[in-house]
């Protein structure tokens, strides 16, 4: 049986998860279907957490540290990304049970105690095996190597940084057709097809604020039609750096403003058509469905 993710011709334009603030939680163990299905937390405390997720406009992710030291963490760290193109920022912080994130007020991620802010961009691997067993095959050892990769200092006096920090495993994230997938933070740049050696290219970029235009499947906080419609103007215009694009709005159904931060600003029209590429799987055990994608022409 052929994968949902053997297929490389489907665009990768568009589809990333929308999302403009992040809540990650360190949970190493019994991931259900979904994070707040009531497998892993109960179906109470899910209930509770997903209206608190609600409530501040918030994706809430599972995530664990790649391999084996990951399945047995002490504690639970937090981290809260805010994707707002201009408002990026990322925190973390420890809480003793996940019923503590009920009392935080993710909104506002700077004012919560013991919170402190994070400069290093971090990785988010999809590697959610009981949602897509491509995501846990294909995933799983690319995080592995980025995260060996992301602690190794990267000049002879930098001090070492420990993984917690910088890559992680995660929940399902949309487009397990696409694993290995990979999300950076905070600014939510989504990433497909992301093999071991593309994974170490994407991270060397972000830490140096730069995006990788050929994998890039969109930026959360925008919704798909703009997603496309940015990553059509940064790669015909080769706009690397993650502030290249400060904005994204629609004029009409189909035609979008690509604001850039040097001033400029540029029409692309969007269309989300079928395909003529043959159907396939979208999801492994599942029948075929027809193609459908995004077609973003510069005017």
């Amino acid at each position: 049986m052929t994968a949902c993710s053997d297929f490389f011709d489907e665009p990768l334009l568009g589809t990333a998860l929308e999302a403009t603030r992040w809540v990650c939680v360190e949970f190493s163990h019994g991931w259900g279907h979904d994070a707040l299905d009531g497998f892993a937390l109960g179906e109470e405390l899910a209930s509770q957490i997903k209206a608190h997720m609600n409530a501040h406009n918030a994706r809430f992710q599972f995530i664990r540290e790649p391999g084996r030291e990951g399945q047995d963490a002490n504690g639970h760290r937090v981290f809260v990304a805010e994707s707002t193109p201009g408002k990026e920022a990322l925190y973390t912080l420890t809480i003793k049970s996940v019923s503590d994130l009920l009392d935080l007020d993710v909104s506002n991620p700077a004012t919560i105690p013991g919170a402190t802010a994070v400069e290093s961009p971090l990785a988010l691997i999809c590697t959610h095996g009981k949602r897509d067993v491509c995501c846990a095959l294909k995933g799983r050892p690319v995080a592995a190597l980025l995260s060996q990769h992301a602690s190794e200092p990267q000049d002879a006096d930098a001090h070492e940084e420990t993984t917690s920090a910088r890559v992680w495993e995660t929940s399902h994230t949309g487009g397990h057709r696409f694993a290995p997938a990979v999300i950076v933070l905070p600014w939510g740049f989504t990433y497909g097809r992301a093999g071991a050696q593309a994974a170490r290219q994407i991270w060397d970029l972000a830490v140096d604020n730069q995006v990788h235009l050929d994998l890039l499947r969109g930026r959360s906080a925008f919704s798909k039609p703009e997603q496309a419609a940015e990553v059509a103007v940064r790669s015909h215009y080769l706009l690397t750096g993650v502030a290249d694009v400060v904005g994204v709005e629609a004029t009409s159904d189909t035609v979008f403003q690509v604001k850039c931060a040097n001033g400029d600003t540029h029409a692309v029209e969007v269309e989300h058509t079928v395909s003529d590429l043959p159907p396939r799987p979208a999801t492994c055990g599942k029948g075929d469905k027809e193609v459908k994608a995004f077609n973003a022409t510069l005017l």
